[in-house]
């Protein structure tokens, strides 16, 4: 189970990391506010953090 947020909107939450990721496609991000994000509700592990996806182990590629 995935839960995704984007700006002015409460976290929802979704079967598969594909339906959170296509919630949070396409959403504008801006200095200073709440970007989105997606985390998987099982393991409490962000995933995506301000549109980005985020490498398992730490290093950016």
């Amino acid at each position: 189970m995935f839960e995704a947020a984007k700006l002015g909107a409460s976290p929802e939450r979704f079967p598969n990391l594909e339906a959170a990721i296509c919630y949070i496609a396409g959403t504008a991000t801006h200095a200073g506010e709440v970007r989105p994000w997606v985390r998987n509700v099982d393991t409490n592990a962000f995933l995506i953090f301000g549109g980005r996806v985020q490498p398992q182990n730490g290093v950016r590629q």
